[in-house]
């Protein structure tokens, strides 16, 4: 008989706004001592967390496409730029645990990307649409409109 553990979607694609909310917060957790973001308190966030590290830990490896790291960057800096020297120290720590994760990027080229998706959604969007199309494949996120977009395919 087959473990419901072992029948988890393995390998998942993982958008920007979720990746960048599981590495700041966890980054905001295990600082010392411990500073939680502002942005980041939502009801139940610890519990959500927690559920999504675990599955994490359990689905890897974990995918998404470089633009993807390049829009953590942006939101890095827009929302841990005021910690000055947090935001070196948070890249050190986002490395450590993508690796952890077994991050794997997966390059969508722009000039290979769907002519009509991109002014839609953006390259980074459209490269993430590109590789939920793959069969097999998991999207997690929530954004509605990408999503919506994976819905269609």
């Amino acid at each position: 008989m087959e473990s419901s553990l072992s029948s988890l979607p393995k390998s998942p694609l993982v958008d920007a706004n979720l990746l960048f909310d599981y590495l700041a917060w966890w980054f905001s957790a295990q600082a010392d001592p411990p500073t939680p973001e502002p942005s980041l308190q939502r009801p139940s966030a610890p519990d959500l967390q927690e559920a999504f590290r675990w599955y994490l830990d359990r689905a890897k490896p974990i995918q998404t496409s470089p633009h993807v790291i390049a829009e953590i960057q942006g939101l890095a800096k827009s929302r841990l730029a005021r910690y000055g020297e947090r935001l070196a120290s948070f890249w050190r720590f986002a490395q450590h645990e993508l690796a952890r994760l077994c991050l794997q990027e997966q390059l969508i080229k722009i000039v290979e990307m769907d002519a009509d998706d991109l002014p839609s959604f953006g390259p980074t969007d459209t490269s993430l649409l590109a590789l939920a199309a793959r069969p097999g494949s998991l999207m997690l996120t929530d954004e509605g409109d990408l999503r919506d977009g994976c819905d269609e395919r």
